[in-house]
Formats: structure tokens, sequence, C-alpha cells
């Protein structure tokens, strides 16, 4: 782990500002500036904020502590906090190779202070935190644009959702006895919500793996009003047999849910259905306390941009929101194909060049590397190549774009008919990029 020293902090910037590290000392503070500055309508600020730099802040959460944000306070105005940022670690698979990710997130700075450069450097920071944990890929949500100038490329699904509304003709049928009831996850529950998760994710890409201690600090230690909450509830049968989960929360005018999942064997639509006639009786009870433009009316399913559930509810359903992204950010890509390589080798296995042999060269215009195969085995990424014409490759991405197509967010003949300068030079290296990095569509559940 590295040390304090190497980040060089604290650090003066100038005017008076200085960057250093937070402490335990500083969550009140912090809390209340990240959710002066990150609501949407100051008026009715969000609390979900206060509680979620709380949680990171007080030392039990499975990664991140106090001293992992950065704090930028003007000495000059009494420390107040002008600017701050946080790192949170933790593990994603690829095609279920494990490697270790860094969220940037809660990134905020005071109006008064901004176009200072005051985020650049604090991601620097955070970077390079990030970089001294063996961490190849950080990932971040957050404002359109924004984060490109820091190295990340909007590059893997986020989100995407259908609504089932109430009023619609038959979405509030009644039955005269149902056939499951709910129940809280208690943690004696823990083991079985394993397989329960996986039905959630069906064939997501880029997951996100829970253990016990995660399903732990999610669902009992996470303060309930955290936009972190889960409050995971399970589906069972009448004589109390386990048949599925799911989480749900209140936004706005509906009742969101997050994850859902259903054991092998059992009816998703039934188990939806029961699902959705409960969360009905729920809002009708919030909405007696509620003012009429706050009435909950729907169900928001945020659960991708495909869902078993949807196939499930399909003609129940309306209004498909697409996906917005992650911006995601990939120091080394050379070093991160190599971690992966068991997943690629796996692809072009089941593909249509299974056994192939030859080096395969992507030009990234500013740095290249080559895929090196021997009878479907990946035995060399190296570091570049020498050409003689900046095109020169079997293939070509422009700025940042070959990241979409590595998270499986577009695929290559998406991307040749969006960018003029993304090519393939030959067939066999348009058919094999299909084959290694097909569009696939992931939900990933990230740690907050």
């Amino acid at each position: 782990m590295a040390t304090t020293d190497q980040f060089h902090m604290p650090r003066e910037l100038g005017d008076g500002l200085l960057l250093r590290w937070a402490s335990p000392d500083d969550t009140e503070a912090l809390s209340q500036f990240d959710l002066k500055i990150l609501s949407d309508d100051p008026d009715e600020p969000e609390i979900g904020l206060y509680h979620w730099v709380h949680d990171l802040m007080r030392g039990d959460h499975p990664t991140t502590k106090a001293s992992d944000f950065t704090v930028v306070v003007d000495t000059n105005h009494d420390n107040r906090i002008a600017s701050s940022l946080t790192l949170i670690s933790q593990t994603w698979t690829y095609d279920g190779i494990p490697f270790p990710v860094g969220r940037p997130e809660l990134v905020a700075t005071d109006p008064e202070y901004r176009r200072r450069g005051l985020v650049r450097t604090q991601m620097e920071v955070i970077h390079a935190l990030s970089a001294s944990r063996g961490e190849l890929v950080t990932a971040i949500t957050g404002i359109p644009w924004y984060y490109r100038q820091f190295g990340y490329e909007m590059g893997l699904n986020l989100g995407g959702s259908r609504q089932m509304f109430w009023a619609r003709a038959g979405n509030d049928q009644k039955v005269d006895e149902e056939s499951y009831r709910l129940r809280a996850v208690t943690e004696k529950d823990i083991p079985q919500l394993h397989a329960m998760y996986q039905a959630h994710l069906g064939d997501s890409a880029i997951v996100r793996p829970r253990d016990d201690a995660d399903w732990h600090y999610e669902a009992f230690v996470i303060h309930p009003e955290s936009f972190w909450s889960i409050k995971p509830r399970l589906i069972e049968t009448l004589d109390g047999r386990v048949v599925g989960y799911f989480t749900s929360n209140v936004w706005n005018t509906a009742i969101g849910v997050r994850e859902f999942g259903v054991l092998p064997g059992h009816s998703w639509r039934a188990a939806a259905r029961f699902v959705a006639r409960q969360l009905k009786r729920e809002a009708d009870e919030l909405n007696q306390n509620r003012t009429p433009a706050k009435q909950l009316t729907n169900i928001h399913f945020n659960l991708g941009e495909d869902h078993r559930l949807y196939d499930a509810l399909g003609p129940d359903l309306e209004r498909q929101i697409t996906p917005y992204a992650w911006s995601v950010r990939v120091p080394d890509i050379p070093a991160f194909l190599r971690h992966i390589s068991p997943a690629l080798e796996r692809r072009l296995a089941a593909g249509v060049m299974a056994g192939h042999t030859g080096t395969l060269k992507i030009n990234l215009y500013r740095t290249r590397f080559t895929l090196v195969w021997e009878n479907g085995r990946l035995v060399e990424v190296g570091e570049s190549y020498p050409y003689k014409r900046l095109e020169e490759g079997d293939a070509a991405f422009p700025d940042l774009t070959f990241l979409q197509l590595l998270f499986g967010y577009r695929s290559i003949d998406e991307l040749k008919l969006s960018f003029a300068d993304a090519y393939t030079d030959n067939n066999d290296a348009l058919v094999l990029l299909r084959d290694l990095f097909p569009k696939r569509p992931s939900r990933t559940v990230p740690m907050g």
C-alpha cells in the first residue's frame, strides 16, 4: 500500500487552498457539503447523499474509509470545504474473470471555487491511489462528457428501465388468493441470495460479485435512507419455499425496483405480478400522506437494457427508457487484455474463428498494441508495432472508442458506422473482432 507521502499530501494549491486527505473528524462537514452541492433541488435536499457519505466515512464499509476522501479547504475562510471526492474500491468480473476496480464518486465543488482545476488535481491523486492498489479500471457515474477530460470513455451500460402503471387496464388485477408472500431478508438467508442475484444478473458480461460480507453490509449495515440501501425482500410460497428476491425504494412518483431474480423452475411472470400487487398495496398506504403531485403511480423497473422480468411482464410494461453509460478508464489496455485473456480465449473457442493463429494489430492512433494468437491461445499482448503510416493496423479506433468495444457497449460494426476513422483493414480482422468482443449489455450493480 502506498504511503501518504507518495501522493504529496497535504498540498498547497495557492490562494489559501489546501488539498489533503479527509479524516473521521470531517464526516459531518463533508456530508453536509455533498448534500448541499449534489442535491438536484436545493429546496428538497436528497438526504440519501448525506447518509451515503456517513456510511463511507464511518469505518465499517468493506473497502472505504474517511481517508479515501480528498478534500480541498480554504484556509483563508475558516477551512471551509471548497471541493471533494472519494474512491470506492471493489472487484468486478469480465466474463467471470475478477478484476479490481476503483470507483471515483461524490465529485463536488462549491460554485465559488469552480474552474480552478480542483477536480483535475484530485482525480490525479485518486488515480494514483487506485493504481497503488493494483486497480486495472476506474469507472464513474456522472454528468455527460465531463470525465472524458480525465481519460474516460462512456463505454458500459448504466441503467435502462421499463415502467408498469397500475392505472393501465389489467395491471391492477385482483386475485382471490395469493400463492406467494413477502418477507424481509435475515442474516440466515444470505447463502440463498447468491443464486437469486445471479438470476438477476443473467448473462451480463460485466458484473460485481457479492460475497456474504457484501450482502451483510448492503442489507443490514448501510443506513436505510442512504442511496445505496437495498432493502432486499424474499418472495416465498405459502409453505415457506423461497423462489426469488427483489430490492425497492421510493423514487419520486414511483416505487423503484433495482434488482429482481427468480430461481430456476419458478415462473418469473407469476412472481412479478405478485410483487406488483404487493407494491400497489404499499403505494396506496404511502399515498395517504403524499400530496397529489407526489402520488405513487407506477413501478419503475430499473433493471438494465434487457432483463428476464421485461420478457415476463412484456405486455404489461411501457416507456422503454434507454440506458445511460458508465464512464470507464483503462490506463493500461494491454495489461487489462492480458488479465482477461482466459475470457477472450473462451469467446474465440466458441466463435467462428476457433483455433485461430495470427497477429491482430490494433491501432488507437496515439498508441498501438498487438494480440498474438496461436491455435486459439492468446500468447502475447504486444505493447506496440512498427509503422510508417498513421493509419497502419488491422483495426483502428479513434480516441478511446476501443473501450466501447472492450466492454461490449458497442459492436465493431456499430463503431465503424459511427466513426469514419474506425475501421478494419481486412475481413479476417473484422470477423475476429466480432468473435472476441460481441455487443453484450451489462447489468453492473456497483458497490456504493
